[in-house]
């Protein structure tokens, strides 16, 4: 393979004949991702471009390592989402298979991740609710879509990449913990629950915010399995989000609770789901909830805001919430509003 970076990136494109020999070509890395190598491409004359390759090592303190193929997953999922609205997500422009590499559109200028929004303290409802609408879509209509079937059905990446760096990880730190989150595991594997489109990475740091609206990205972890693990990842970054906002201030956690409230209304109403499946997918995403909070404290990729503080209520509650299987989102933020700070 032929690794490249912003420094060869130029004369990679040259050899590869996708540049004319003399035109000026601007590369810069773009930083965010722990798992591949992103640049941003600019070519004299042509609307600027975005290149992934594949690392096998990702950045990490601990040693985590995955198979380079899985951009092909990512790749795959993106002509899964192309009948999304347009520019949702990127528009999938060449791959090259023998250096794990592909290219995609760019994202507008005045592009920013939702995560810096949130980090800022922006607060902004319209926008949860818009992605509650927008993963209700993909988990309503991705089923009928044939590469559930071929290509994304192998979830072997996804068990690489978070089953086991996040479950069983903290299976093994909080061994009184293993049986629930070992049935957690099993669940998702049961051949009786809804198949969709899953993910895998549906978070604020893969969310952009412009002017015309939303685009997600990265999708190397997606597959055919269930829903509910989606759910439980995203809802665990606004919750964490207000355990952070909290240890400054008590009151400031209240408006990321909303925005959880305003996501779960838009996701609820998007899937026209009736009364029992709701009930039932909302108890088991309120288990991966848990699951994922504890593993953003104590699994191989911790979340870098949380202070020691932050990183004890965020690891009892999870506890607690393993522990006793609240059966509603009140229940959970009953829960989430007493768990001690120490």
């Amino acid at each position: 393979m032929r690794e490249i970076d912003a420094a060869t990136a130029a004369d990679y494109l040259r050899d590869a004949r996708r540049v004319s020999p003399g035109t000026a070509v601007h590369v810069c890395e773009l930083a965010g991702g722990v798992s591949n190598l992103v640049l941003r491409v600019e070519v004299a004359g042509e609307p600027p471009i975005v290149l992934k390759q594949g690392r096998e090592r990702l950045r990490v303190a601990m040693d985590w390592r995955a198979r380079l193929d899985r951009v092909w997953t990512e790749s795959a999922t993106m002509r899964v989402l192309g009948a999304m609205p347009e520019g949702t997500v990127p528009r999938l422009l060449f791959e090259d298979r023998p250096n794990y590499l592909f290219a995609m559109t760019c994202a507008p200028e005045d592009a920013v991740t939702w995560k810096s929004r949130l980090m800022a303290g922006r607060v902004e409802p319209d926008i949860a609710g818009r992605l509650g609408t927008i993963l209700g879509t993909i988990h309503a209509e991705a089923p009928r879509h044939p590469a559930l079937h071929t290509t994304l059905a192998d979830a072997s990446l996804f068990d690489e990449l978070r089953v086991d760096p996040y479950y069983r990880t903290i299976a093994h730190r909080h061994p009184d913990l293993a049986p629930h989150i070992d049935d957690l595991i099993a669940s998702m594997n049961r051949p009786d629950e809804e198949r969709t489109l899953v993910l895998g990475d549906f978070s604020p740091k893969n969310i952009l915010v412009h002017s015309g609206g939303l685009i997600l990205l990265d999708f190397e972890c997606a597959h055919a399995g269930d829903p509910t693990f989606d759910l439980g990842f995203f809802l665990t970054h606004l919750l964490l989000k207000s355990i952070r906002a909290a240890s400054a201030d008590p009151s400031g956690a209240a408006g990321y609770i909303k925005l959880t409230r305003e996501f779960w209304d838009a996701y609820l109403e998007r899937r026209n789901l009736a009364p029992g499946p709701r009930t039932e997918l909302v108890r088991r995403a309120i288990r991966h909830t848990a699951a994922c909070c504890l593993a953003r404290v104590d699994g191989k990729s911790p979340v870098e805001y949380l202070d020691a503080q932050g990183q004890t209520r965020a690891r009892s509650f999870a506890r607690a919430a393993l522990e006793a299987g609240p059966g509603t989102w009140d229940d959970l933020m009953t829960m989430l509003g007493t768990a001690p700070n120490r």
